[in-house]
């Protein structure tokens, strides 16, 4: 039987690209996120790979995204073999201006709504005897940065859960882990760049060095090396790896 993998956030950036990355791998796909328009292009380029993708237009953050999008998935496909929990955001913020709002807003989506969707669909998984779970994080789960403590404490709860249910359901054959990517080429990078430009008078080139030195190998990721890192951990080749926080990072984050 062909698996099937829930992914939120698919609708662009690292979530579009590992949609395409597992339409090639010839998995079904259940896309979730709040842009219809976007969301529906993707599900048909998937679709013109040879895929079979259904799009779930909801916004994750509310309560009852979660058991709307598990009976989705079964109505579509039957029980989810995998969930990336893509869906997040990063806002910078002094701590001076880093209100409960932005706090909440931050838990909301990176924290919260990750854990609803486990919740929801992992009974379904334990069913089946096997499963995988894959949590977008950052860098930013293993390390601090200034000006994004709001973000950072998110992704690191996000990191301890993970590692936590991956001890709880390490004898029923779901693994739990995490990829943390550096600074990624999306939409997002560009509104970082533009930040940075904004609030220091550095042009965008000046910008995009300065984000570079943070990695060894001095450059910006890729969409793609996200995507093949999560398509791994999707496998049964990684039956083996779970609680792992996996960096894509070029050597910046040591542990």
């Amino acid at each position: 039987m062909t698996p099937t993998v829930i992914i939120t956030g698919a609708s662009r950036g690292i979530g579009k690209v590992i949609a395409l990355e597992l339409a090639q791998r010839g998995y079904n796909l259940m896309l979730a996120a709040r842009s219809e328009g976007p969301l529906n292009a993707v599900r048909e380029e998937c679709e013109k790979i040879g895929a079979k993708a259904t799009a779930c237009v909801l916004d994750i953050t509310t309560e009852e995204a979660a058991p709307a999008l598990r009976d989705a998935t079964l109505d579509a496909f039957g029980p989810p073999w995998g969930l990336v929990n893509n869906a997040g955001m990063a806002e910078s913020s002094p701590l001076a201006k880093t209100d409960d709002d932005l706090l909440q807003r931050h838990l909301d989506l990176n924290f919260f709504a990750p854990m609803r969707l486990m919740r929801a669909v992992l009974p379904r998984m334990v069913e089946n005897k096997g499963g995988r779970v894959v949590n977008v994080c950052s860098t930013a789960a293993l390390s601090g940065y200034p000006y994004v403590s709001a973000y950072s404490a998110s992704k690191h709860a996000l990191l301890g859960a993970t590692r936590s249910l991956a001890r709880e359901f390490a004898r029923k054959g779901v693994t739990f882990n995490a990829v943390c990517p550096g600074y990624v080429r999306t939409e997002v990078f560009d509104g970082t760049i533009k930040n940075i430009v904004d609030k220091t008078g550095l042009d965008e080139v000046q910008a995009e060095d300065k984000l570079k030195k943070l990695s060894p190998q001095y450059r910006i990721f890729e969409p793609v090396e996200v995507a093949h890192t999560i398509a791994f951990l999707l496998s049964e080749d990684a039956h083996g790896i779970t609680g792992q926080a996996i960096s894509v990072d070029g050597g910046e984050i040591e542990h």
